[in-house]
């Protein structure tokens, strides 16, 4: 950030939004006095993006942003006013200093880790906080790009009104985002089990479990062997290790790892611990079902629930697989209560949720992201040909479990199903007891939380069906709820069934939650390293961060940036280029025009800039050298030699105009 006015104003911004999400969690629901903060903090954080984005529709970035937050400040007030005799506003301090704490933490290890898809992320965030909302695909301004970017677009919030670069701001986003739903899933098992105890561990289990893959490595020699010759590893995998036996003593060879590499067989392709969730969706999903769960059947007045169809349109752009599923529990459970619930109180409530069901998936139709894009893929025409991702389901047989690191794993095949079991890990096991706790939910009449539970099992689909394309390694998602409920739901289930068991059912169950977070606690170590090693991103040098500073969001508005790095220009000046129709392949088109390139010919495909580094240079022909000496090729910036671990006092980045170049 470039100054103390501008961190006053995002502490301005951002205590709009918290204290107006206080007010309306303290005054429309019936919580405890010492979860009305957390809760409303989450309120806030969840529905001002929202807001935001659907306010960015019809107004300049900037004003949606200070909008939406005044617009939950109001809303609060109005509500806290309207029901002020029930108002009771506690804050915890110790509450505050572990979100404090956690957010800290995780902020600074991802500052020093460049993994999972920055590529991605970075180029968004900074065309987003431009003004590209709903945003387009930044190596190709033609393609709309539905992803689930409810964090994406906070992150370009604190970028933009904090004048924050966006790999700062999204590290500042991402540690928010992980620290404050491991404080809401302990208040979830406060509830259950009435034990401090029993909350912490529940915020451990969240944090830390994962899939068990290590398991493997228990199995004698010739066993691995076995499974191994019945796996083909892709994607980092494939660059890890020839074969699986061999990858599993060794190391994950991923870009940005830190410090420390990461051991391979204490990740997994199908359940990765929450820890690792330093990704472009991070824990958002998971923030707005611990907020629904804490809410949803608590309304102190038929308005909250207002609150929670605007919770869950959110949703849909956070994890449009949650906000599927959840639809597909709820459907569930309606037919489940018309079959055997009384009639009479089937109709007294499920009209309301139907109209917030109903509500809520308007709003994900009509607000951007991948939603958006597959109505408009169901609808065809000029929607369906303009979307980046190809959201058509393959039907799948035989059954099976797609692991990022280890391609499809049958069910039918037993040393398959072995590494598909280890990749999910032990956690699912708690599955018999969910299943009976969202029965009983469902007939007391909690609506939302038999819906979760009913939803999780949805996700049984997902050993029918497959994604083409970018889509295919994010197939395990589909699962992603199912391992969520049962791990939110482990240590207070275990918890109320073992009190009266033996010490020996005990002493099973915590050797169960050991076996499912060690894979987490082993990987969490590796990451402490990385606070020490802070970065910006594999492809940002502070060379690029310097000319991020003075030329960002400041060249042409809608002008194109040539980059042999075609990520980098997006990121460092809010501007797109046009190299790619994915994030993995390049253009042959664009592939011509960096093998030879000439001003001319730059100009008459659209691009207004180029931007380059030394590397590059000193790789063109003295004739294609020559070309850039012409009149029409004006320098805007250059920065020279900056570097952190040697000295490049002939490396520089380079910003020319091509303007005339016609």
């Amino acid at each position: 950030m470039n100054g103390l006015g501008e961190i006053a104003l995002l502490g301005i911004w951002a205590a709009q939004w918290a204290l107006g999400g206080w007010l309306l969690a303290a005054s429309l629901f019936r919580l405890r006095r010492t979860e009305s903060a957390m809760v409303g903090l989450g309120l806030g954080l969840s529905l001002q993006p929202w807001l935001a984005n659907v306010m960015a529709h019809a107004m300049p970035v900037p004003v949606s942003f200070w909008a939406s937050a005044a617009l939950i400040l109001v809303a609060g007030s109005i509500s806290a006013l309207a029901f002020r005799k029930s108002l009771h506003l506690r804050p915890s301090a110790g509450q505050w200093l572990i979100l404090v704490v956690l957010t800290l933490l995780f902020n600074a290890i991802g500052r020093g880790l460049g993994i999972f898809d920055d590529y991605q992320n970075l180029p968004t965030i900074s065309l987003m906080a431009a003004g590209d909302i709903p945003p387009h695909f930044a190596l190709n301004p033609a393609l709309n790009f539905g992803y689930h970017y409810l964090l994406l677009l906070f992150s370009a919030e604190v970028m933009r009104l904090g004048g924050a670069f966006p790999w700062s701001a999204l590290d500042l986003a991402r540690g928010l985002f992980l620290a404050l739903p491991l404080i809401l899933a302990g208040m979830w098992a406060y509830r259950l089990t009435g034990s401090r105890l029993a909350a912490f561990l529940t915020g451990c289990m969240l944090a830390f479990s994962g899939g068990s893959r290590w398991l493997l490595l228990l199995l004698p020699p010739s066993w691995l062997q076995h499974i191994s010759g019945h796996i083909m590893l892709i994607g980092s995998a494939a660059t890890s290790a020839p074969n699986l036996a061999t990858a599993m003593v060794g190391n994950w060879k991923i870009d940005g790892a830190g410090p420390l590499p990461f051991p391979f067989a204490f990740y997994t392709g199908v359940n990765p611990p929450y820890i690792m969730a330093y990704t472009g969706i991070a824990s958002s999903g998971a923030l707005i079902m611990l907020l629904l769960l804490l809410t949803a059947q608590r309304w102190r007045h038929r308005s909250a629930a207002l609150v929670s169809a605007a919770l869950i349109g959110s949703l849909a752009i956070a994890n449009e697989i949650a906000f599927l599923l959840l639809g597909l529990g709820f459907v569930i459970v309606v037919g489940v209560t018309a079959a055997t619930g009384p009639k009479a109180k089937l109709r007294r409530d499920v009209w309301l949720w139907i109209g917030i069901t109903g509500i809520a998936v308007l709003i994900a139709v009509l607000q951007g992201g991948m939603l958006t894009e597959i109505a408009g893929t169901l609808l065809g025409g000029a929607r369906a040909m303009s979307s980046y991702f190809d959201t058509t389901p393959i039907v799948v047989w035989p059954p099976s479990i797609v692991s990022a690191h280890l391609g499809s794993l049958s069910i039918l095949d037993p040393s398959q199903l072995a590494a598909g079991l280890a990749e999910i890990g032990p956690v699912i096991l708690l599955t018999p007891l969910v299943i009976a706790w969202g029965w009983k939910s469902l007939r007391v009449g909690n609506w939302f939380e038999s819906s979760l539970i009913a939803g999780s099992t949805g996700t049984l689909i997902a050993l029918f069906v497959a994604f083409k394309g970018p889509l295919f390694t994010a197939t395990p998602r589909l699962m992603g709820d199912w391992f969520f409920v049962c791990t939110l739901y482990a240590v207070p289930l275990v918890w109320i069934w073992a009190r009266k068991r033996a010490d020996s059912w005990k002493i099973g169950a915590v050797t169960g939650g050991l076996a499912a977070t060690l894979g987490g606690l082993v990987l969490f170590g590796v990451q402490l390293a990385a606070i020490q090693r802070p970065v910006y991103a594999t492809f940002i040098t502070p060379m690029d961060a310097k000319m991020s500073a003075e030329y960002w969001n400041k060249l042409r508005e809608g002008a194109w940036v040539f980059d042999p790095v075609p990520f980098r220009a997006p990121t460092v000046f809010g501007r797109f280029t046009d190299s790619s129709p994915s994030w993995y392949t390049r253009s042959p088109a664009w592939q011509s025009l960096t093998d030879a390139p000439d001003p001319q010919k730059l100009r008459a495909a659209g691009f207004a800039y180029a931007y380059f580094d030394s590397d590059y240079w000193s790789g063109l022909t003295p004739a294609a050298q020559s070309l850039f000496l012409a009149p029409c090729v004006k320098q805007v910036g250059q920065v020279n030699g900056i570097h952190s671990e040697k000295d490049y006092t002939k490396d520089f980045r380079r910003l020319i105009d091509l303007t005339s170049c016609n």
